[in-house]
């Protein structure tokens, strides 16, 4: 899976809005600390949580974890946070098609601006 950078960086400022995050394996994260020392596998520091021991190893404890990562929701994910924040699925469509985002090829990035705006980042 690969995220634009404008993707890393929206998700950099929802972490720092206050979107709160258990890592757990299914997430992609971006490793903005170098926390892991191998390269990626994807592109830029971006990581595929498949077994969490093997990031706690690296981290030492979850908090730590959860400070040095960044989650990076994939389509289902943020809209799954977009319904918890009570975003319709009506909202997310008229989104996508008034911002054109479905031809530009960029609806997972249209609906992290609507999770940023949803919790006031």
């Amino acid at each position: 899976m690969k995220f634009s950078s404008e993707e890393i960086q929206l998700a950099h400022e929802l972490k720092e809005a206050g979107l709160s995050w258990e890592p757990q394996p299914g997430h992609y994260v971006w490793d903005r600390d170098s926390l892991i020392e191998h390269d990626s596998p994807f592109h830029g520091r971006v990581f595929f949580i498949l077994e969490l021991k093997h990031f706690l190893r690296r981290a030492e404890n979850m908090e730590h974890l959860q400070s040095s990562l960044v989650w990076l929701p994939t389509w289902q994910q943020i809209r799954d946070l977009l319904l918890q924040c009570g975003r319709s699925h009506e909202e997310m469509q008229a989104r996508l098609i008034e911002s054109g985002a479905f031809l530009q090829g960029t609806e997972r990035l249209e609906l992290y601006r609507l999770l940023r705006e949803s919790i006031g980042g």
